[in-house]
């Protein structure tokens, strides 16, 4: 008895190191990542190669997402999102956290809208956001605003803005279950919108509510992030596995998940 106690115990010890180790591991997978993702990003200086953004000059202080820079510059970042954005080509585009403004200003420079309205809470990503959008020249068609909440939205927008002309671009890392209420769903009811959907710890079933409530609405289609085609891009197709693969990751930590509302 003693004997399968201290079997049991000694189990246990390893099973706690593994567990120790392989979070250790991913610890350094995560920054190898980093690095190789910028390193590929500055080889480029920092500029989209490929797919629909191809030729948008990003600023090289990155203040979100460091590891998938290299991603944007071969043109794979989102791109469901990127091509279901030129597939409606509205003209005038709604970026609601926007970060440092890689559809904002990919959206300009590739001319898939004509004027954005990029709402980001960080200080840090407006400044770099406004010195992407100088670096490519389309600063005039930009307006830089800062957190939006559901009571201050339409008073951040023109009194005049034409909602069935635009496309809204949703990513608030959760906040979206709290902004997309029936009185804001309603008032935007023409537009299109893409809502990025973020896993959340509330105990309610809080995608379902807001699943609820857009229908009433909207048409829901659901777009994943998955079938990353590398087949045309050449530089990545020298690189061992293990280095291409995680190029082409975005880091996430469940698998990417977004709604196309459509206006009934």
């Amino acid at each position: 008895m003693i004997i399968k106690k201290m079997v049991f115990n000694l189990k246990s010890i390893f099973k706690i190191k593994r567990n120790e180790m392989k979070k250790i591991y991913y610890k350094f997978v995560k920054k190898y990542w980093s690095i190789l993702s910028y390193e590929h990003a500055k080889k480029y200086n920092f500029k989209v190669q490929f797919g629909i953004f191809k030729n948008l000059k990003m600023y090289h202080e990155i203040s979100w997402g460091k590891g998938d820079i290299a991603s944007k510059v071969y043109g794979i970042y989102e791109n469901k999102i990127q091509k279901k954005l030129k597939d409606l080509n509205k003209p005038i585009l709604i970026d609601i956290g926007a970060a440092d403004g890689f559809f904002a200003i990919g959206s300009l420079k590739s001319k898939i809208c004509k004027y954005c309205y990029a709402f980001e809470e960080s200080k840090k990503s407006r400044e770099n956001l406004l010195k992407t959008a100088n670096i490519n020249n389309v600063t005039t068609n930009l307006s830089i605003l800062g957190k939006v909440t559901k009571d201050n939205f339409f008073s951040l927008l023109p009194s005049e803005i034409d909602f069935s002309k635009a496309t809204i671009l949703c990513d608030i890392e959760g906040g979206e279950y709290d902004f997309f209420t029936d009185d804001i769903l309603a008032n935007i009811k023409q537009s299109n919108i893409i809502i990025e959907i973020h896993k959340s710890d509330n105990k309610k079933n809080i995608e379902i509510d807001l699943l609820e409530r857009v229908r009433k609405y909207f048409n829901v289609s659901i777009i994943i992030d998955n079938n990353k085609n590398f087949k045309n891009i050449l530089p990545l197709h020298s690189l061992n596995d293990i280095d291409r693969n995680l190029i082409c990751s975005e880091g996430r930590s469940y698998i990417g998940k977004w709604w196309h509302l459509s206006p009934k």
